[in-house]
C-alpha cells in the first residue's frame, strides 16, 4: 500500500507541476565569483553557436565532428539538453555541455571546454561542481563522460573530481579513430550538503 501511496504522490506532482516534467532544469543566468574574478554563469542560445564552435577548435583542434549543425540540434533540444556557458568581459571562455537521460537517471557530459588562456584557474572543476548540483537537486544517480586516452590532463580532472574509469570504448573518436576512457560518477544523497 506505501509503494501505491507514493506512486500516486508522484504522479500527482508531476500533473501538478509541468516544471517536473521536464529532465532539464529552468536555469537563470548569474555572476559568479571565482578566484577573485567575475564570471556570468549562463544558459547557451542559438546566437552563441559561432563562439561555441570557436572555443572547441581551439582546445580540440584535432575533432572536427562538432559544427554548426551539431551544436544547433544540441541547443534546440531543450527537453534534454542543457549548455552552460562561463564568460569574462563577455567573451566565451568555457563551456559544458549536457544530455540528461531520465530513463538511466544519468547526466552525460557531451561537452567540456576551457579556454586556452582560462585552463588551470579552476573552471572546468566549477562547471562540474554546477553540474552535480543539479543532478542531485534533480534526484539523478550517475554523471558520465567519454574522455580521450590521450588527454591526460582532463583524466585527472575527472579522477580528482571522483569520477572512476568504467573501462574503454575502442575506436570511439571519429577523426583519429582513438580509444575513448569511459568515466562515471556516482551521486551520494548525503553529498547534497558538500559542493
Amino acid at each position: 500500500m506505501n509503494r501505491l501511496w507514493k506512486n500516486f504522490k508522484l504522479l500527482f506532482n508531476w500533473l501538478r507541476n509541468p516544471q517536473s516534467r521536464n529532465s532539464v532544469p529552468v536555469f537563470n543566468n548569474h555572476l559568479v565569483e571565482l578566484e577573485g574574478h567575475s564570471y556570468l554563469l549562463c544558459r547557451a542560445l542559438i546566437t552563441d553557436i559561432p563562439e561555441l564552435v570557436k572555443l572547441r577548435q581551439q582546445v580540440f583542434p584535432q575533432e572536427t565532428a562538432w559544427n554548426r549543425k551539431v551544436f544547433a540540434d544540441e541547443l534546440k533540444n531543450t527537453q534534454e539538453k542543457l549548455y552552460l556557458l562561463l564568460r569574462f568581459n563577455d567573451q566565451l571562455v568555457a563551456f559544458i555541455g549536457t544530455d540528461f537521460d531520465t530513463k538511466q537517471s544519468d547526466i552525460h557530459i557531451t561537452s567540456l571546454a576551457v579556454a586556452n588562456n582560462f585552463q588551470h584557474q579552476g573552471l572546468a572543476t566549477f562547471l562540474l561542481k554546477v553540474v552535480r548540483k543539479i543532478a542531485q537537486q534533480r534526484n539523478f544517480q550517475t554523471i558520465s563522460l567519454e574522455v580521450r586516452l590521450s588527454n591526460k590532463s582532463a583524466q585527472q580532472l575527472y579522477t580528482n573530481f571522483g569520477f572512476v574509469c568504467l573501462g574503454l570504448t575502442k575506436e570511439y573518436y571519429q577523426s583519429n579513430l582513438e580509444d575513448a576512457i569511459n568515466m562515471q560518477y556516482m551521486l551520494k544523497k548525503e553529498s547534497k550538503i558538500n559542493e
